[in-house]
C-alpha cells in the first residue's frame, strides 16, 4: 500500500472543497440537465452543450441492429441511449477542443422523469 504523508498545499489554488451550486425552479419547458466537470465547461459554452444534448434527445431515429433491422425497445431505453449519446458526444467535443482538465459529462432527460412522475405518455 502507498500512503500519502505529504502536504496538499500545492493544490490549494486549484482545488476548492466547495462545489459551485445553483438552485433553479423547474418548469414544464425544461428538457434536460447537463452535469459536467470543468473539463467540458472550460471549452464548450452552455448554448453549444444544450444544442448538442437537444439534438440527441430530439432524434427520432429508431435504434437498429447492424443488419438494419429495428430493435424492439421501449421509449425509456431509447431515452437512455439518447442521454448516453449526448454525454459521449459532449465529452468528445471537449477533448477535440483540447480541454486541459478531466472531462466528465452526465445528461439527464428531464421530460422522461417529469412524464413518468405524472403518468403522462412522452411524445416529444
Amino acid at each position: 500500500m502507498t500512503y500519502w504523508s505529504g502536504s496538499d498545499d500545492y493544490l490549494k489554488p486549484y482545488v476548492i472543497p466547495e462545489p459551485e451550486v445553483t438552485v433553479t425552479e423547474r418548469t414544464d419547458d425544461d428538457e434536460c440537465l447537463i452535469i459536467a466537470s470543468d473539463g467540458l465547461w472550460d471549452v464548450v459554452s452552455n448554448d453549444v452543450a444544450c444544442r448538442v444534448a437537444r439534438m440527441c434527445l430530439r432524434s427520432e431515429e429508431v435504434p437498429s441492429r447492424p443488419d438494419g433491422s429495428p430493435f424492439n425497445v421501449a421509449r425509456g431505453e431509447s431515452s437512455d441511449k439518447a442521454c448516453s449519446d449526448a454525454s459521449m458526444l459532449l465529452t468528445k467535443l471537449a477533448l477535440a477542443r483540447r480541454s486541459s482538465d478531466n472531462v466528465s459529462v452526465l445528461v439527464v432527460d428531464l421530460r422522461r422523469i417529469y412524464n413518468h412522475r405524472y403518468n403522462i405518455l412522452s411524445s416529444f
